[in-house]
């Protein structure tokens, strides 16, 4: 079993808590600068400015990673991360230039964990069986960062406001980075030299056509978060906050431990545009769930159904990527599915933000990301990448 092989419980333990941060922070500039301004289009606005800064800095961490290694690089980013979210309240309380400078240098220097460890794995695991696993393991391990990112961050807010989780954000990216950064692995790390195939363009038509799948599932959960963080003002419910995007994550658990019995390595992309299809169906039942019960309990429990199909496709696209990428990019590959889940996220914030007003600010835009993803994933081309042995 693969979690009894060195290192890796204590590579994923470490790599999930560090990665919290990542949802934290988003969905806590939203509620800080909404509280702080009045406008939820605001809040949404630089939320999303996190987002898309943080995903389009991913390709060049990826290189750095490929090139020096997890230590030389993760390390000082994380401490430059951890002190710029301990600033940003005081930030956004004075100026709204300094709050926009402090999120953007906050994405800037957030350490590329999820990067990191996807790149390690085929240097821990020789077995082709055990690196699939991994890379479900990896998808679950997300799933537990959606649960419970959302729902701290709501929790913490509402008890304590926006400044508290940002602090405890700051502090648990600090110790997953810490310990994913002491670990055998990550010190021994000694990078790959480039074949010369792998040397040209990494951004062609395989893994082009994986960042927009994933741009597509970004955007919806992009969205959904400025929907719950609507439903929650207008029910005065604050825990709604954090409960959908939880619910939605708990079905992307539940999605893993399905995909888990029918995971084969030559069934990635069957998977992959199943899946889609699935994703663009699913998210029809929050829809109607909230044109006949809004903000019910029927709503929230609706949100497990397209959760359930995303961890199918976001898997699909990561064991595509570990079998087609050149040694020595690998690192850059799996930055590039960041930097596309990233930017949809983004952009869905950003638009959510600014439909907030309006019924398309509800579940319609995760809808309509649903409907790029599964137009993208249909458009992926079935063979390997040029030059790359399968």
């Amino acid at each position: 079993m693969v979690l009894a092989r060195p290192h890796v419980v204590r590579l994923l333990t470490a790599t999930l808590v560090g990665r919290l941060p990542t949802v934290m922070v988003p969905i806590a500039v939203i509620l800080l600068i909404t509280t702080a301004s009045g406008s939820l289009a605001t809040g949404g606005l630089l939320g999303a400015v996190y987002s898309l800064t943080a995903a389009l800095s991913q390709p060049v961490k990826g290189r750095l990673l490929d090139r020096y290694g997890p230590v030389r690089v993760s390390g000082p980013g994380a401490v430059l991360h951890a002190a710029t979210l301990l600033a940003l309240p005081h930030a956004a309380g004075a100026h709204r230039a300094g709050a926009v400078a402090a999120v953007v240098f906050a994405a800037l220097t957030a350490p590329p964990l999820e990067a990191g460890l996807r790149a390690m794995w085929p240097r821990m695991l020789t077995q082709p069986a055990e690196r699939r696993a991994a890379v479900l393991l990896d998808s679950t391990c997300s799933g537990l960062v959606f649960i419970t990112g959302p729902l701290l961050t709501g929790a913490l807010a509402a008890a304590h406001g926006p400044d508290a989780a940002l602090t405890v954000a700051a502090v648990l990216g600090l110790a997953g980075a810490a310990g994913v950064l002491t670990s055998v692995p990550a010190r021994s790390w000694h990078p790959t030299s480039r074949p010369v195939r792998a040397s040209g363009r990494l951004l062609t038509a395989w893994l082009g056509g994986l960042v927009a799948v994933l741009t597509g599932t970004g955007l919806s959960t992009g969205a959904m978060n400025v929907w719950a963080v609507r439903l929650a003002d207008e029910n005065s419910a604050p825990a709604l906050t954090g409960l959908v995007p939880a619910v939605f994550s708990l079905g992307a658990l539940a999605g893993s431990i399905l995909l888990a019995r029918r995971l084969h390595r030559a069934s990635a992309r069957r998977h992959l545009v199943t899946g889609s299809a699935a994703l663009q169906a699913a998210w029809f039942v929050p829809l109607l769930a909230a044109h006949h019960h809004p903000a019910s309990g029927v709503t929230v429990a609706a949100m497990a159904v397209p959760g359930l199909f995303h961890t199918v496709v976001t898997t699909s696209v990561v064991l595509t990527v570990q079998r087609l990428a050149p040694a020595g990019r690998r690192a850059e590959a799996y930055a590039w599915l960041i930097l596309a889940g990233g930017t949809g996220h983004a952009l869905g914030t950003a638009l959510a933000g600014a439909l907030s007003t309006h019924p398309l600010g509800g579940p319609v835009l995760p809808a309509l990301g649903a409907a790029l993803t599964l137009a993208a994933a249909i458009r992926t081309p079935a063979h390997t990448a040029p030059g790359v042995r399968a």
